[in-house]
């Protein structure tokens, strides 16, 4: 690697083998070096090229060696070289001897690169020699380069954020706020680093902030907390995501903390309304049923060892319907929303109060005192309420029926309480409205009946319990039958035959007659089938149809499936529907009445004359048949020439296109009458009593062509 072979005196055979054994050592030295090692002389010619030089600029030593060191410098270092050599040579200053800096070398293939150049002068015999170390430099600028991207970046990142970004020190003072910190905040990023976290945070929540850095400090994880922070003189929820920096050994230091903190306000605001709606009624803000019921189970389960009594008051506007249909929704809407705050005004700010339904509501009084105590707040809430109305509409009178049940007196379960109390409701607005009513042991009595009745008719509609029975229906012209309504019997096995009388308008009341309804249409068809399947001509049969049926928005549809079920014709049934059911939201029933009288539907208008109707939308009724009922038929006697109201039925009747039927037709007194009015068609004891299926069979088999 040297230019020459070094001169040397005549030295003796241990002085030359120690000297070779140097040169020898300082050979190995420049091989294994990793860093380039140029020498040069004082002209800047190179004298020394080691094999880590090569590598380094891309040349072998013997394409260098002998040349000037300019052609490894990049411009315009290489053309001044030569001049700093010269000033050095004459007494100048070398910054770069003995101290080192970062240098551009220039490769081989003219690739310009970064390198650090340590330089050292060294006097030897043939004169002075500046030896340089050369140390890559590429991928160390270029890790700084990365890191300042890096930087840069997440730079860039952190300003641009919406989210908020914050640091803290343990004492919780901020260290670092991004920019959308300091514009949530409101303040410069100078004025508010060094500020307490906690001055920017709700105070009933600066107790949750401090326990929750506190678990950070001991357990060096994840927190996230939320909490509210002051926003302009508003206040926000923040979700805040938070973690320590480093290791709880690095942290020992000195503890600090970054923040991720998403702004979560309508969120909020929307989780609680919903929480709101879910527990309130949006029309007056009072608690709901349910809300009311969970206030009342937990009032129980707390007082379960105490000596104190409450009050449970369930109250039921008066004819509200009434002003509803007269006044119009919206007045409607404002007697409820009055009557709300009159039973509040009449309460103290501890009892609970809640809208059950429509018009209906209940107040829990707890520590109520005395029955005394109880009948004076009810009877001031009484009074309020039959105090007048003045609605957008006009002013309304209405009273309230008022019923009250005590605890522990009447129960601790908060179920039977509610019941007890609107049974209590119900005999007070059977006493005659305006009334006040406490539960009592014959309500108890009357309670527990109606509880049995009803657990019997849904174990009657699940087991089969009912039975079919059919009352034929007669030409008066010529005696002939003509078809057969469908009546419903009940035979309990404890309490043996049920008169309809008794559960039919008490399932009307409860809910129940729909699945009624449906029960005896489904039976009626399977029975219409099985008879068709013996080969009978089955006439027409009527089978009624309760208010509750029009109430379900797919009426129609229903009837035809079930009779799609059976294969049975809509013209093999009549649909018997009483008066005020065909009044009843005249309109849409009016539709679906000419619905299913265009596909084949009888429909007649049962206990005509019993209810309050409208001639003129009696008129437009597209039914078949009009029944006069029974109690008109009763009046007939064997000496009656004349009935006023039964001739007129009849003659309206045919005036509108209808067959008149006349029902309970006791005697050949009644029927004769009835003839001679014409009267179409009866039914009745006198021609006969209603048929269980076998018999009805029987008459069916009688009544075929021979």
């Amino acid at each position: 690697m040297y230019s020459d072979e070094l001169g040397c005196k005549e030295l003796d055979g241990l002085t030359r083998a120690q000297l070779q054994s140097r040169v020898s050592v300082q050979d190995a030295l420049l091989a294994a070096a990793v860093d380039g090692i140029v020498a040069i002389d004082a002209r800047g010619h190179v004298r020394l090229f080691n094999r880590a030089a090569e590598v380094l600029f891309g040349y072998a030593a013997a394409e260098v060696l002998g040349n000037n060191i300019s052609m490894l410098m990049p411009q315009p270092h290489a053309a001044l070289h030569d001049s700093y050599l010269q000033a050095y040579a004459g007494g100048g200053k070398a910054g770069i001897v003995g101290i080192g800096r970062d240098v551009e070398g220039r490769r081989k293939n003219g690739e310009v690169f970064p390198m650090h150049l340590s330089v050292g002068v060294a006097e030897t015999e043939e004169g002075r020699l500046f030896v340089g170390i050369c140390h890559d430099l590429t991928s160390y600028k270029q890790a700084l380069l990365n890191l300042h991207h890096a930087e840069k970046r997440y730079r860039d990142i952190v300003e641009s954020q919406t989210e908020l970004i914050m640091r803290v020190d343990a004492q919780l003072r901020l260290t670092f706020c991004n920019p959308a910190m300091v514009l949530f905040l409101g303040e410069s990023a100078e004025a508010m680093l060094g500020k307490s976290l906690l001055e920017f945070i709700h105070p009933d929540d600066r107790v949750i902030v401090k326990r929750q850095f506190e678990a950070l400090f001991s357990e060096g994880l994840h927190q996230q907390l939320q909490i509210r922070m002051r926003c302009g003189g508003s206040e926000r929820w923040i979700d805040w995501r938070v973690r320590a920096l480093g290791t709880p050994l690095q942290l020992k230091e000195g503890w600090e903390f970054q923040g991720l903190g998403l702004d979560i306000t309508e969120h909020v605001q929307a989780r609680e309304q919903a929480e709101y709606l879910a527990t309130h009624d949006p029309l007056t803000g009072l608690h709901n049923r349910a809300s009311f019921v969970e206030g009342l189970r937990l009032l129980l389960s707390n007082r379960r060892h105490e000596g104190r009594r409450s009050a449970l008051l369930h109250i039921n506007l008066d004819r509200f319907k009434l002003a509803n249909e007269a006044l119009g929704q919206l007045a409607g809407d404002q007697i409820l929303k009055m009557s709300a705050g009159r039973i509040r005004a009449s309460l103290s700010r501890h009892d609970l109060l809640a809208r059950l339904g429509a018009d209906q509501f209940a107040v829990l009084v707890d520590d109520i005192g005395s029955a005394k105590q109880a009948a004076a707040l009810a009877q001031r809430i009484l009074a309020r309420l039959s105090e007048p109305y003045a609605t957008a509409a006009g002013p309304f009178n209405l009273t309230a029926s008022l019923g009250v049940c005590l605890c522990p007196d009447d129960g601790r379960n908060h179920e039977q309480l509610l019941r007890k109390a609107e049974a209590a409701m119900h005999e007070a607005k059977a006493k005659g409205r305006n009334e006040l009513v406490f539960f009592s042991e014959q309500l108890q009595e009357q309670l527990r009946s109606a509880l049995e009745l009803e657990l019997g008719i849904r174990q009657a509609l699940a087991g089969d319990a009912f039975e079919l029975y059919f009352q034929p229906k007669y030409r008066l012209d010529d005696g002939r039958l003509q078809g057969m309504e469908v009546l419903l019997r009940w035979f309990h096995p404890e309490w043996g035959a049920v008169s309809p009388a008794r559960f039919i308008p008490f399932a009307e009341k409860h809910g129940l007659a729909r699945g009624i309804g449906d029960w005896v249409l489904r039976q009626t068809c399977a029975q219409i089938r099985l008879w068709q399947a013996q080969g009978l001509t089955v006439p027409r049969l009527a089978v009624n149809l309760s208010a509750q049926h029009f109430e379900c928005r797919d009426l129609h549809g229903q009837l035809r499936a079930i009779l799609a079920e059976y294969g049975v014709r809509p013209a093999q049934l009549e649909l018997e529907i009483t008066e005020g059911t065909a009044l009843g939201n005249t309109g849409a029933h009016l539709a679906l009445l000419r619905q299913l009288r265009a596909e084949g539907f009888g429909l007649a208008i049962d206990d005509f004359g019993t209810g309050y109707s409208s001639l003129s939308y009696l008129t437009r009724l597209p039914a078949t048949s009009l029944k006069i009922d029974r109690a008109f038929v009763s009046r007939i006697k064997a000496d009656t020439r004349h009935d006023p109201v039964v001739e007129a039925v009849i003659v309206l009747g045919h005036s509108l296109g209808m067959e008149v039927v006349a029902e309970g037709v006791e005697n050949a007194a009644q029927a004769e009458f009835l003839r001679s009015k014409g009267c179409d068609l009866v039914q009745g004891f006198h021609f006969s009593r209603p048929l269980n299926v076998a018999a009805c069979t029987a008459l069916l088999v009688e009544q075929a062509p021979r």
